[in-house]
Order: structure tokens, then sequence, then C-alpha cells
């Protein structure tokens, strides 16, 4: 018979493990972390929304939101308006907004731009800031679902650590604002695991609501960019993950016959609704997506990075160029949960929530292999694989989590949440010191933000030129009348635009900043991402006429210039005069209020080379190498420089680094197999100057050396071939 008091303790309800104590196969959903994880969710979601509109504009929206339009175009008029279907060619003959630049902006989805296009119908604000706002809820969206799978595999203290330490990781929290492509991608492809994970949890019991949002999001992952078609061979590899593991970890009987099913329905109909609100896959639903596929897994941009220290072309950027950029991009506090969640990962094989958590491993990890291995075109740091960030954060709060309960085990109570809240200070400080420039987060493997200006990209999305135009238009604008007229100038004219919308007293236009000084302006408008390196490293492109600067930790990322003098203009009007001397004086009265200019430093050298004073010119091709030694042109006039003056051997260290930055450059051949030839390199010398001869401008005298070459080794029928395609005397 039992005690009274026993009796009446087992006729009570157990009491479930509070979860904010370790992990646990089962949560009270009406916890203390259940409750703090609701109203995390409410902040966060407010303040994402709040954060959005002091964000600038991205380099893709301008190009996104004018597809969008043209999406919304073709369905409101019922497919009878094509425009969205316009070449760049047809683009540019009908002289409107030129969107499709590189001719494959056909091949994404735009899901997002066409519902951006459609509530900016109907909203009060400007059209950007209404895109930023719905950026910033796609932002939030993924990070949602990251928390909601945290939530069903390891409960809410996990769910409260995924949401925290993903609104705290400054490149996911910077992109979210203003980034139209890679985002909403990232909310529709953790939506879908969500989705697809529900539906088999629920197998053989799963209801067609089950089965149409597993659907309904692996099509709209499609509809927002191709690579979403991912998601179908991914049913696949869930099903083999959970039969390896309840079959020969946790000894259950499973058949994969019963999976068949699921499968082929939600593959197929999720593989047709990819194409719902596409208009190319439209055309053809069933190969025009696989067409888009291959496109973008072959993409034909190809533009320079700044990577640990040099440009590089996007195509042939290094192995490690991914994983090393997630590394310096992110917080100890990720890094380590994530090295901890591998760690643990092998304990946890035997939970009920295995299969689960490793799937959302292989969603994280596999995407990133591909792409490594198959060397596709990725660029701007890791931001094309954003997509798979949200799998990566479960990961990181299943570490973290680990490491919390082995911490309570040892009986070192709130070690683990002491160590975790410490390394998330440093992410949180940058937020808060830097906004709205979060995403120039790097972390102090490279140290921070100072050490890794002018080694790797910084604000290659332009937020920055908001903070230079809004400062422009409070301090400088407010200075003219009405009926003046301003001309800014700038390297991001296509984004600049649109803070200045008409009628606006402002003209706007483009400028390359190596020919800032042949173009009437009156301010200019830089940003750093298409600014020589060099110039970058020293700050030769900020002359003492800066009046403002859009800076993180004292490193600029936007200027606004006012021009230091018009005497540079007056110079090039000489010299289109022929009137070298007046063109040399005010040349040389620009560079008083601009002394570090490269480009009237090289144009002056140029003129006193050809005008046959080497002394000058010597002078200030040195000064121009001394405030940028990475300027083509500069390389190349003292490379000439020093062949003038028989230092052979320093003309080929500089033509031969010339030729490393761009192997495309004929002269660069030319110039080369002179000073070899000179070093007695005959062998090398003729392949250069065969090089070389593919330009046609300096063609024969290419076929004069090559023909004196010969002339040397004693083979004069070969030389008197030469001199005769170079127009020269033959000789005997």
């Amino acid at each position: 018979m039992s005690h009274p008091k026993q009796a009446k303790a087992e006729n009570q309800p157990k009491k479930r493990r509070n979860e904010c104590t370790g992990i646990s196969a089962h949560y009270s959903r009406e916890s203390h972390c259940t409750k703090v994880l609701y109203f995390s969710l409410i902040a966060i979601f407010i303040a994402m929304t709040v954060m959005s509109f002091s964000y600038g504009l991205s380099g893709d929206e301008v190009d996104m939101n004018e597809y969008g339009k043209t999406i919304l175009q073709y369905f409101t008029s019922f497919g009878n308006d094509q425009s969205v279907f316009r070449t760049p060619e047809e683009l540019n003959a009908a002289k409107v907004y030129n969107y499709n630049r590189d001719g494959v902006i056909q091949y994404y989805g735009g899901l997002f731009d066409l519902i951006c296009a459609v509530v900016n119908t109907v909203s009060p604000l400007d059209e950007y800031t209404t895109r930023h706002i719905l950026n910033a809820w796609a932002g939030f969206l993924a990070l949602f679902f990251a928390v909601k799978i945290s939530r069903r595999i390891l409960g809410d203290q996990a769910a409260l650590i995924t949401l925290w330490l993903m609104f705290l990781s400054p490149f996911f929290l910077g992109h979210s604002m203003n980034n139209p492509k890679d985002i909403p991608f990232a909310a529709t492809y953790i939506m879908a695991i969500y989705f697809i994970m529900q539906l088999f949890d629920r197998l053989p019991k799963a209801s067609k609501k089950d089965y149409l949002w597993a659907i309904i999001s692996i099509g709209a992952t499609i509809n927002v960019r191709v690579g979403g078609i991912l998601l179908i061979p991914y049913l696949v590899v869930f099903v083999g993950i959970l039969f390896i593991i309840k079959k020969y970890f946790q000894n259950q009987e499973v058949s994969l016959f019963s999976y068949a099913k699921p499968v082929i329905i939600t593959a197929v109909l999720g593989y047709l609704a990819g194409s719902i609100l596409w208009p190319y896959a439209l055309q053809n639903p069933f190969s025009n997506p696989l067409t888009a596929l291959s496109e973008m897994s072959n993409f034909k941009v190809n533009i320079r990075q700044l990577f640990e220290g040099s440009k590089v072309f996007s195509g042939d950027l290094p192995i490690n160029f991914l994983p090393t950029s997630f590394i310096i991009t992110n917080s100890f506090v990720v890094l380590a949960g994530l090295a901890l969640g591998i760690v643990f990962l092998w304990s946890f094989r035997k939970e009920k929530n295995a299969p689960q958590l490793y799937f959302v491993l292989f969603t994280a990890l596999f995407p990133l292999a591909y792409i490594i291995y198959s060397k596709s075109n990725v660029y701007h740091a890791w931001r094309h694989v954003l997509f798979i960030f949200p799998s990566i954060m479960v990961v990181v709060a299943f570490g973290w989590q680990s490491l919390i309960g082995f911490f309570d085990k040892m009986k070192i109570k709130l070690a683990g949440f002491a160590l975790l809240g410490f390394l998330t200070l440093e992410p949180l400080y940058f937020i808060a010191s830097t906004f709205p420039n979060t995403i120039t987060y790097h972390n102090q493997i490279v140290g921070g933000p100072k050490g890794a200006y002018g080694k790797f990209e910084m604000d290659y999305y332009y937020n920055s030129l908001k903070q230079c135009a809004d400062w422009f238009k409070k301090n400088e604008l407010v200075k003219y009348k009405k009926t003046d007229t301003i001309v800014v100038l700038s390297n991001a004219a296509h984004l600049l635009t649109k803070y200045f919308p008409q009628p606006e007293n402002v003209v706007i236009d483009y400028i390359r900043y190596p020919e800032r000084n042949t173009k009437k302006w009156d301010y200019a408008i830089f940003h750093i991402a298409l600014i020589p390196g060099e110039d970058i490293k020293n700050n030769s492109w900020l002359p003492s006429s800066t009046l403002f600067k859009a800076a993180v930790q004292g490193k600029t990322l936007s200027a606004v210039i006012k021009r230091p003098s018009f005497d540079d203009l007056k110079g090039y009007d000489y010299l289109q005069k022929n009137q070298v001397d007046s063109a040399l004086y005010c040349f040389q009265n620009y560079l008083l209020k601009d002394s570090s200019n490269t480009g009237i430093l090289n144009m002056m050298s140029n003129i006193y080379m050809q005008t046959n004073r080497p002394a000058e010119a010597e002078r200030y091709i040195t000064k121009s190498y001394a405030v940028d030694s990475s300027n083509m042109e500069t390389k190349q006039m003292q490379g000439m420089m020093r062949l003038q003056k028989g230092d052979f051997a320093g003309a080929q260290i500089l033509f031969t680094q010339i030729l490393n930055e761009n192997p495309q450059y004929a002269k660069g051949y030319f110039y080369l197999a002179i000073a070899q030839m000179n070093l007695g390199n005959l062998n090398q010398a003729m392949n250069n100057f065969n090089t070389a001869s593919q330009d046609e401008s300096i063609r024969a005298n290419c076929y004069k050396y090559m023909g004196d070459i010969y002339a040397k080794n004693g083979d004069m029928q070969q030389a008197n071939k030469f001199y005769q395609m170079a127009g020269v005397p033959m000789t005997n």
C-alpha cells in the first residue's frame, strides 16, 4: 500500500522541465523562454522595420525595381505587354532605362520585385522606402522560419538563441534592408525547408494543407531565384537521411516506399508552381526553368573584386574566396557556435529530431560545397550564398545549446550563458556604433573594418551613398538659388539620381574616377567600389576640398568633394589648341590644390616626355608613382622612363607586373619585349613581340624589332622578311 503523500504525488501532473536550463526532448510551451521568445520576435520585427528607413539604395535595386514593374505590366495586361522580354539592345533603342544591361535579368524569378511593384501602387511612401520595408520584412521572414525550425528540433531556448544571434549578425542585418535578390531567396528557401520537414513529420497522416504549404514554399523559392529548384532533389535527400537515422541509429522500421508518393507529388507540383509568377518560365514551364538554371550556373558577369589586397576578376577568384569571406565577416559568437555544432553533432544522432537537424546542416553545406567545386562565378563576399545562413544559424544555436547543457551537467551553472552573452556584445556594439553601415563588418581576424579596408570589398552595395546625398542636400544645396544649376558627377550616378528627384536644380552624370579632371563639375560624390586600390589605401582619392565622408571607424566609404580648381579643365582646353606651355601652367596651378592627383601628374609627365624634357618628365612620374604604384598608366610611363634611361631590368619588372594584372594589354608585351631584348633574352622578346603584334597600332614596330632579333642571330632571310612586313628597308 502506498504512502498517502506518495499517492498524492503520483496523482499530480508531472512538471515538465523548463527548457531554459538545457537540452531536452520535451519542452513546455508555456515556459518563461516561450514568453521571452514571443516578445523578442515582436521587438525585432518592429526594430527591423524602423531601421529600414535609414538604409540607402543598393547596387541592384534600381534594376530590380524596374524589372518588377514590367512583370506587373505583363500580368495586368494578361500577357499582352511583352516589355519584360526586351533585350538590352531593344531597351537602348527605346531610349528607356536599361535595367537588363547584362542580358540575364529574365532568368530571375522576380517574385519579390513583383510584390514590391504591387505594393507600391498603393503605398503612400516613396517607392524605395517601401521596398526597404518589404526587404526588411523578407529578412525577418528568414529569421522567423529559422527560429521555427530551431524550436521544432531543439525547443524554445535554441529558438531564442537563433533569433538574437541572427538579428545581431551585422552582415545579414545589413543585407536584410536593401538586398532584393539574396534576402528574399533566403527567406523562401528556409521557409520551404521548414514546410518540407513538417510534411514528412506528419506522414502518413499529413493533410492537404501540409502538402499545399510545402508546394507553395518550393514554388515561391523558384519564383524568387531559379536555384530554388535545388529543393526538389532535397526531398529525396531528406527521405534518405530519415531512413538511415531511423533504421540504423534509432532501430525503427522504415519503408522507403511509403515516402515515394509524397516526394513525387511535392516535387512535380512544386516545380510547376515555380513558374506561376515568372514570365520567362511561363513561356515554357517545363524547359525554361532548367535553361535559366544553366545560364545562372554559368553566370557571364565578370567583375573585379578586392580580395586579400589584390583586384581579381570574379571568374578567377581562388577556391578559398567564399570560406574566407564567411569567416572574416561573421562574429566570433557565430563562428564558435558553428564549430560547437559540428563537435556535438554526432552525440545527437539517437535523438528523435536528429534527421531534421542533419537535413538542415545538409541544406547549409551542400550548396556551398557545390558552388566551390563547380567554380561558380560569385562576388561581393558571400552574399550569393546568403540563403544558407538561416540553416547555418540553426546549427549555431544547436552548438551553443549543447555547450550550455554540457556546463549544466558539469554543475557550472550559467557559464555557457555568460560566454554566449559576452561574445554577443561585440556585434551588438558594432551595429549600434556604425549604423546604418552594418554590412561593412569584419572581425578581428583581419583587424576589423580598419584592417580589412583596402584589402577586401567594403560597402560594395553602395549603401553609404545615401548619407552623402542627404548631407549634400542639407548643407550644400541650400546655398544655391533654385535657378542655379549644380553639376554633380559620380561613379554611382544611376543610384545617385534617385536621391535627387526632379525638379531639383541638380544635374547628375556618370564619370569614371580616372577621368574626373576631363569633365566639368561643381561637386563629385565618389564611392570606394570603383576607386583604385592604392588610392584607397593612401587616401589620395580624397583631396583637401573633400567636404563630407561617410565612414566606418575612420575609413571612408563614400565622399562629397567640391571641385578644388577649374585649372585642370583650362589645361585640357589649351592642349586641344596645342598651346602646351599654357596647359602646363594651368596643370601646375591645379596641383597646388590637389597635389596627389595622379591623372594630372601623369599628363604633365607625358607632355614633358613628348616635348623632350626627360628630367621634368621623370620628376612628375616619380611623384605619381609614389602616390599610386598600382595605377596602370603610371606603371607604364614609369616603365617607359626606365627604358629611356637604360634601366632595362627595372622596366622588365614593371611591365611584368602590368601584364600579371591585365594579360590582354598588348602594349605591355611590346615594352616588355624591348626590355628583354636589351637584356639579351632574345627568345622571350621574340615571343612577346609576336603577342604584341596582334595590336594593329604597334604591329609594324613589332615586326621591325623581330627583324632586328633575327639579324642579331645571323638569319638575314627571316630578318628581311619581317623588315618587309614592317615596311622598312631590308639589309644584306
